[in-house]
């Protein structure tokens, strides 16, 4: 069996004195980014059965947008504060806490530590994750925590600029 984890990182927030960095809500750039991935989300995407946001706006804005095409209920989505700027660690900490019945499952959130994670995860060599992509990564195991530094295959990387004219 295979498990497969997406990894979403927020699109695009405004940077505004009067927000603080938890606070920042989307861009006009980044609900336009988000938008285009809605075609490729929904034709390519298999379902999902959870999925792990941070807390912040500009994250919960982002799944808000992608939901319009991934058609999540309140119960596959948690919206988790130890998301927030999370270090690599701690987000390879809740990859491997997932619950063994869930065959695909999502983080939204952030960098560094996203990058980081898609890196360590594939061995990859990725500078930053851009803004409103998806990084689709398949691990050939039926435990998470058998997830481990290169035992996941880049099945998919996915750019809202992919998708524009």
């Amino acid at each position: 069996m295979t498990k497969l984890l997406s990894i979403f990182r927020h699109a695009d927030a405004q940077q505004h004195p009067r927000f603080s960095d938890y606070e920042r809500p989307l861009s006009a750039s980044g609900v336009a980014d988000a938008e285009a991935m809605l075609g490729y989300l929904e034709a390519s995407l298999p379902p999902i059965d959870k999925v792990f946001c941070s807390d912040s706006v500009r994250t919960l804005e982002t799944l808000e947008i992608f939901n319009r095409a991934l058609a999540l209920t309140p119960e596959q989505i948690i919206s988790d504060s130890s998301l927030y700027l999370a270090s690599t660690a701690e987000l390879i900490a809740s990859v491997e806490a997932l619950s063994n019945e869930w065959q695909h499952a999502a983080l939204v959130g952030h960098n560094p530590g996203l990058t980081a994670l898609c890196n360590f995860y594939t061995g990859d060599a990725l500078r930053e994750l851009p803004t409103a992509s998806h990084y689709a990564i398949a691990f050939e195991t039926d435990d998470w925590t058998a997830s481990d530094h290169s035992t996941g295959v880049l099945q998919s990387f996915t750019v809202p600029q992919q998708f524009k004219s």
